[in-house]
């Protein structure tokens, strides 16, 4: 999508252990625990980390419920199949769109022509997406956002557990069905990087939901979360990188005389005609004044505090009102503009 950058924001994301924490690598030892946590080659040793493909379905996840909540038929349902149930695929339709891939995938079969729309005019596609589509990307394109994998930054400490089956007849334990854990134990750190670029304001405000209900440890990760695992906390962190590269939440533009100090332009605002399914008044004006930096080509702007607090309840407020004015779904068709 767009072969320029017009914005992008990147920021270091504190994630830290309430409780006791289990992402499986689907391997059982030999000698040990039936269930363990995944590992890394890193440091010169082995180590415990979050990949950045179970976070970023953690975000996409929570994204969805939140704007369902707000609007019923606004994000579409990515999974389903013939073996789904009857009164879940009601409950679906009821509160789903239907997957943004799949209807890509049936346009583009029934001929040349719309085919090679989806291939050459990825603003179609866009346009067409649902909101979370949209910024964590379908099989039609990908997403604004990118999420790393989260390594260690404090001292690894590991617990082991017992877990058992429970009969469901009696309501007791299985005969047989007890299993070991090993978790991450509370208070332990990792950081992750996550990158957006080419975004629109309500994509920050979305994103903005999550990180804040994360920090209100509302969001659980990782296996075992009926069972009290995978409570978690995580912030902004604020602290500049050994690189050079400055922390806080930091907003970037290669154009900033064209962006006023006290507004916050989105893609819509840089594009400024309406393409991609954008609009022109894409932008939050008012905003906490934060001084520009130049790094390399780019003109940045960390927010931090105060001003972080404002920018990101700004935002969040842009968030719902869009998705409360998203348009009602439309079979997808080619008409002369895209002919």
């Amino acid at each position: 999508m767009l072969k320029k950058l017009v914005n992008e924001a990147y920021f270091t994301l504190r994630i830290t252990t309430t409780g006791p924490l289990l992402i499986r690598s689907g391997r059982a030892t030999i000698s040990g625990p039936d269930m363990t946590p995944v590992l890394t080659f890193r440091n010169g040793q082995q180590e415990i980390f979050l990949p950045g493909s179970s976070l970023k379905g953690v975000f996409r996840s929570h994204s969805e419920k939140i704007v369902c909540s707000l609007k019923p038929h606004v994000v579409c349902y990515p999974f389903s199949g013939s073996e789904e149930k009857e009164a879940d695929l009601k409950q679906r339709q009821r509160d789903y769109r239907d997957s943004c891939g799949e209807r890509f995938n049936k346009f583009a079969k029934i001929g040349d022509d719309e085919r090679n729309l989806l291939e050459k005019r990825t603003d179609f596609v866009y346009d067409n997406s649902c909101p979370t589509c949209r910024l964590y990307g379908s099989t039609g394109f990908i997403g604004r956002i990118a999420i790393g994998d989260a390594y260690l930054a404090s001292r690894s400490i590991t617990e082991q557990r017992d877990g058992v089956g429970i009969d469901r007849l009696t309501g007791g334990a299985s005969h047989g069905a007890k299993f070991e854990l090993e978790v991450v134990s509370r208070d332990v750190s990792f950081e992750t990087d996550i990158h957006l670029r080419n975004f629109e304001v309500w994509q920050l405000g979305m994103l903005f939901v999550v990180l804040q209900d994360l920090e209100d440890e509302l969001i659980r990760i990782g296996s075992g979360r009926s069972r009290g695992l995978g409570q978690v906390t995580a912030r902004v962190k604020d602290q500049d990188r050994a690189d050079g590269r400055p922390g806080g939440f930091v907003i970037s533009t290669m154009h900033a005389d064209e962006e006023p100090e006290n507004e916050l332009w989105g893609l819509g605002r840089w594009l400024n005609d309406e393409s991609y399914g954008t609009r022109k008044e894409d932008r939050l004006k008012a905003i906490p004044s934060v001084e520009r930096k130049q790094r390399g080509i780019r003109s940045l702007r960390s927010f931090q505090g105060e001003a972080f607090n404002t920018l990101r309840d700004r935002a969040i407020a842009d968030f719902v009102q869009r998705m409360q004015e998203w348009p009602e779904q439309v079979p997808l068709q080619l008409d002369a503009a895209h002919r």
